[in-house]
């Protein structure tokens, strides 16, 4: 009964980690860490492009759609150096949207070019000028073109 309590007290003993063995743990985490967190940041800048061409896709169908059901023209203006553009209706200069992609945005965009500025679309479908916006975040960018009859894409 003896050697049962001796050896019980011994495995007690031995219980838990020492200091060095989790100041190696806290090393091996940190380096790894190190390793990965540049390839994360990558991720979070490519996801954030890629959700915000589609963003963009997606408003610049409505821009088309909007003036058709509408029956009246459409004129989207950006704002480049904002990183922002607005969808308004060109008669009554009501403003149907504004969408902002800058710093203050989920998706902090360092560069929205749109070009030209300022396109109308009119009820038949058929805009003024072909459009063609780059986002850009850090190295990554995307290109969506949308052509005077309405045909929106993000270019690869």
């Amino acid at each position: 009964m003896e050697s049962v309590r001796n050896r019980i007290r011994f495995l007690s003993s031995r219980a838990g980690f020492t200091v060095i063995e989790m100041l190696i743990v806290v090393v091996i985490l940190g380096i790894a860490a190190t390793f990965a967190t540049p390839a994360v940041s990558r991720f979070i800048r490519h996801d954030r492009v890629n959700r915000a061409a589609t963003i963009v896709v997606a408003d610049l169908q409505n821009v088309f759609a909007v003036a058709g059901r509408q029956r009246a023209p459409v004129r989207l203006t950006a704002d480049n150096t904002n990183r922002t553009y607005t969808i308004t209706d060109r008669k009554t200069g009501t403003v149907i949207r504004t969408r902002d992609f800058g710093s203050t945005s989920e998706y902090s965009l360092t560069a929205l070019v749109l070009n030209p500025t300022t396109i109308d679309v009119f009820p038949s479908g058929v805009s003024s000028a072909a459009l063609t916006a780059t986002i850009t975040n850090g190295d990554y960018s995307r290109t969506v073109t949308a052509s005077t009859a309405g045909f929106v894409r993000i270019t690869p």
